[in-house]
């Protein structure tokens, strides 16, 4: 597997492009389009939020389709609380993609991002979908990139290759988000992070289900900004098989060095919109080794990931390592409390649940004033663990979120 250079187009078959229609005050672009030029097998994980957005509910029943050849998305406007009318909003916005592409509306997924409550002017979508789609292309990855952005500071693309049994296949994606991120996203087996990814390689929709659920779980769903997860959550694969490679329709060596390569590639987009996050100046990774499960090496993690406490301690350069130890202690994991060890960096300062007497204090403050922060937990119950990555809060946090209209 290598890293290429591009983002939703870097694979064979797919074009994209992004404009401004009018949805954002700004006058920045807010209308993005993906088009793969054959049908693409496709899947989806979306929020467990119960209050989910309108676009989500079409893409979700749209899902059940065999094929798949175009995402459309809109930012500044999360199409959300929204009722029927919001549903048959997004459900013209397919309408308008599928009329313009000369596809079936079926064959249409849909996305928002924005402000939740607000009605969606499906006119001035309608309008501008005609110039989208003629300004469709090979190189209009970073237009649909820039498209899908809300608060973000900073588009997010990654790529890369992987040899499979036959041929090579490219794997290639953008998302946004950096606020509103503790994402728990779900198969149909069970501001916003939105992540689109392509593939040139063949693979059948139920194996590529599959990838995706595995996908997301070590990725996505193992970040935080503030805690707060979205109404509009969605990650979304196209695949239409251009590569050439045989179709990937079990378990074999292709599949496992696809999933290897997409799951590398999620996790980059995921560890992209954290360092991006909100008002954010340092990238937190947390490592809880020796748990009994790995069930419970990610829910410690998690719950680590989204403490105020700590991630205050972290803006101010506080290693209050006390911070750490009490988000274990809340996350609902059994464990003995006697055997946990806790390292800031390379420092232990925490040995059998209890301090280390006579730890390098400023080097423990040194690890703090870094831009990147490791802490580790130590659970010595077992051989499972799990990764997560978060970021400080910042005054800056709070000034975006005062004045974001909600």
């Amino acid at each position: 597997m290598i890293i290429i250079k591009g983002g939703v187009t870097a694979a064979l078959g797919f074009q994209a492009n992004g404009i401004a229609a009018g949805i954002k005050k700004s006058g920045r672009k807010d209308l993005g389009l993906l088009y793969s030029e054959v049908p693409a097998a496709a899947s989806g994980a979306f929020t467990t939020n119960r209050f989910q957005a309108s676009p989500i509910k079409i893409s979700k029943a749209h899902l059940k389709n065999r094929l798949h050849q175009a995402i459309v998305v809109n930012s500044g406007n999360a199409n959300c609380a929204n009722g029927k009318i919001g549903d048959r909003d997004a459900l013209l916005v397919a309408e308008f993609i599928a009329k313009n592409l000369e596809i079936h509306k079926g064959n249409v997924l849909v996305a928002s991002t924005g402000i939740i409550g607000k009605y969606l002017d499906t006119e001035k979508i309608r309008k501008n979908i005609p110039k989208l789609v003629k300004g469709l292309s090979k190189r209009g990855g970073v237009l649909f990139s820039d498209a899908i952005l809300t608060t973000d500071t900073k588009r997010k693309e990654f790529a890369v290759k992987v040899k499979l049994r036959s041929h090579s296949a490219a794997i290639g994606g953008a998302c946004k988000g950096v606020g509103m991120i503790y994402p728990n996203i779900k198969t149909e087996r069970h501001a916003t992070m939105l992540c689109f990814i392509t593939t040139d390689a063949a693979i059948s929709k139920r194996m590529l289900e599959e990838a995706i659920f595995e996908a997301a779980q070590g990725s996505f769903n193992m970040i935080s900004v503030d805690g707060d997860m979205s109404t509009n959550d969605a990650f979304f694969i196209l695949a239409n098989g251009l590569a050439g490679n045989k179709t990937i329709f079990s378990k074999n060596g292709d599949y496992h060095k696809f999933l290897e390569a997409l799951k590398f590639t999620a996790k980059e987009l995921a560890k992209m919109m954290v360092k991006d996050g909100e008002g954010a100046t340092k990238f937190v990774e947390i490592k809880v080794a020796g748990a009994e499960s790995d069930d419970d090496a990610k829910a410690i993690a998690r719950m680590i990931s989204r403490s105020t406490l700590l991630k205050c301690a972290i803006f101010g350069s506080d290693p209050n390592w006390g911070r750490i130890a009490a988000a274990c202690g809340a996350s609902g994991v059994g464990f003995d409390s006697s055997k946990i060890d806790i390292y800031l960096g390379d420092v232990k300062v925490m040995s059998g649940g209890m301090s280390v007497k006579g730890y390098d204090e400023g080097r423990v403050k040194s690890v703090f004033k870094k831009d990147n922060i490791h802490i580790k937990v130590d659970l010595k119950s077992g051989s499972h663990s799990a990764t997560a990555w978060t970021c400080d809060l910042s005054k800056k946090y709070v000034d975006i979120n005062a004045e974001y209209p909600t």
